[in-house]
């Protein structure tokens, strides 16, 4: 089962492989890999193409996408989220992002129990990436073009009013990418602080963030450092679930 494994993963990097070649990926004995090869064809796991080269069969994909229609992002996420509230005691939100509107809504949230708490339905409206943890949990690990062209859109800000000139949010941005999280202050509600880190699908899509927010009363740096690392781990445990493998 292991090589079948092996095997399948290879699929995933490349549309197509001949013999030799998968062996020569996968490490395994090119008559190991004939074998497996023929064996999922018989199964419509894989179809034969020319040259003898073999890609992903009927069955395969058949499979693929009826398991895709079934993924429910908000279903593999809410034990997550009420984890990270019963462990923090603050909200966790779920965002989502759309591509096509370069905006993000929140679809889900599990409450904090304290009587000042965030209020996350704030965000269930269409929302701009470039403020908050919330946007930014998004904004700061989109693809660099796809990043890029919405920076450059963003209207140049009036000084000394949010939002930061473009300037500050690519180096903030670029800080927070490289920690694998976002924290802000204040951008998008007074009072408001934030930690978010992003969600991936099986491709290596940002899909969206989970954010933890709390009033600044009960914060600190430490709690934020914290709190930003909770949210980077509970986002990888929901991009596990959807399929992403971060390891390629």
């Amino acid at each position: 089962m292991g090589r079948w494994v092996e095997v399948l993963n290879a699929f995933l990097r490349q549309d197509d492989w001949g013999v030799r070649d998968l062996a020569a990926a996968t490490s395994l004995p090119r008559s190991a890999v004939h074998r497996i090869l023929h064996e999922m064809q018989r199964q419509d796991l894989l179809s034969a193409v020319p040259g003898g080269h073999f890609r992903v069969g009927p069955l395969l994909t058949r499979t693929a996408l009826i398991l895709a229609d079934r993924l429910d992002i908000s279903r593999v996420a809410r034990p997550i989220l009420d984890d990270v509230t019963a462990r923090t005691g603050e909200t966790a939100i779920l965002c989502l992002y759309a591509p096509n509107r370069r905006q993000f809504w929140a679809v889900d949230a599990a409450e904090s129990a304290h009587p000042i708490r965030y209020i996350w339905e704030s965000l269930r409206d269409w929302n701009d990436l470039h403020l908050g943890s919330s946007g930014k949990g998004i904004l700061a690990f989109l693809p660099p073009d796809e990043q890029g062209d919405i920076l450059t859109r963003l209207p140049d800000p009036v000084p000394g009013l949010r939002p930061l000139p473009k300037a500050v949010l690519r180096e903030q941005l670029a800080e927070a990418r490289e920690r694998g999280y976002v924290v802000s202050h204040g951008e998008r509600i007074s009072g408001a602080v934030g930690a978010s880190a992003p969600i991936y699908d099986a491709i290596g899509r940002v899909v969206g963030d989970i954010v933890i927010s709390w009033p600044d009363n009960r914060t600190s740096e430490a709690r934020e450092a914290a709190l930003g690392i909770v949210a980077r781990e509970a986002a990888a445990a929901i991009s596990r679930g959807l399929g992403y493998a971060s390891g390629g």
